[in-house]
C-alpha cells in the first residue's frame, strides 16, 4: 500500500496547490478509477469545479474522509457529486449524496479547501445518520425517491428555474427530506390530504409550519 504525506502551507490552499507527495513506500500511484474497480471505494465519486483546479491530493483527501460514511451506506447504487468552488477568499466544497430513496446535500465554506472538506463531510455524515434514524421510526415501508433537480438559467429577473417531481409522502417524511437537502422549505403531495400539494417550511423558533392551499 502506498501512503502519501502532503506537506501543505496555508497559502497553498488558496490555489488548491500542494507540495510534492512524499511516499512512505515506493511504488506506482493507484488511480481513483483503479481503486473503484477493486472495490476499495464503494461510492461513485464525480468531481466538478469552478474557478479552481482540483488536485489529486484534494481528491485523495476527500476520498479518505468519506471512508467512514461509505461503511454506513448499504445502497450499491449510491454516488456522490463533489463541487469545489473558489470565490475570492472563500474555498467552498459542496457534496450531494444520491441514494435510491433520498438526496442528501452538505456545503462548507472556509478559507481552506481541506478544512471545507472536513466540515462538508461531517455535515454529510450527520445528515445521513439522522436520515437512517428517522426513517427507521417511520411506519411506511417505502418512500418514493426524490428526483434530481434540473436547473435552467434565465435572463432578466428570473435567474434560476428548478423542475422536479413532487413526492407523494406524509408530513414526517417531508421533514426528513427537507432536512437532508438542507432547505428551509419543501413542496410535496401530502398523502394524508388526498395527495394535495402542501408546503412545509422551517420556522425561526426551530419548529415547522405547513401551508395548505384552499
Amino acid at each position: 500500500m502506498i501512503v502519501g504525506i502532503c506537506h501543505r502551507k496555508a497559502e497553498d490552499f488558496s490555489g488548491a496547490l500542494c507540495s510534492p507527495l512524499r511516499f512512505v513506500k515506493v511504488g506506482l500511484v493507484i488511480s481513483i478509477e483503479d481503486r473503484q474497480k477493486k472495490g476499495e471505494i464503494k461510492l461513485k465519486i464525480q468531481y466538478k469545479s469552478r474557478n479552481v483546479e482540483i488536485s489529486d491530493a484534494m481528491k485523495s483527501y476527500f476520498e479518505k474522509k468519506v471512508e467512514k460514511l461509505e461503511r454506513l451506506i448499504e445502497d450499491p447504487a449510491a454516488d456522490v457529486e463533489v463541487k469545489f468552488e473558489k470565490e475570492r477568499e472563500n474555498s467552498i466544497v459542496e457534496a450531494t449524496l444520491k441514494l435510491r430513496s433520498i438526496i442528501i446535500r452538505a456545503k462548507e465554506n472556509t478559507t481552506d479547501f481541506y478544512a471545507s472538506i472536513d466540515g462538508c463531510v461531517e455535515i454529510l455524515e450527520k445528515r445521513f445518520k439522522r436520515f437512517k434514524e428517522r426513517y427507521t421510526t417511520l411506519k411506511r415501508e417505502k418512500v418514493q425517491p426524490s428526483q434530481p433537480e434540473t436547473e435552467v438559467e434565465k435572463e432578466e429577473k428570473v435567474v434560476k428555474i428548478k423542475k422536479f417531481v413532487l413526492s407523494a409522502i406524509d408530513v414526517n417524511e417531508a421533514i426528513v427530506e427537507m432536512e437532508m437537502l438542507g432547505h428551509q422549505f419543501f413542496i410535496f403531495r401530502n398523502v394524508d390530504d388526498n395527495n394535495q400539494i402542501n408546503v412545509l417550511y422551517k420556522r425561526e423558533d426551530g419548529n415547522y409550519g405547513l401551508i395548505i392551499p384552499q
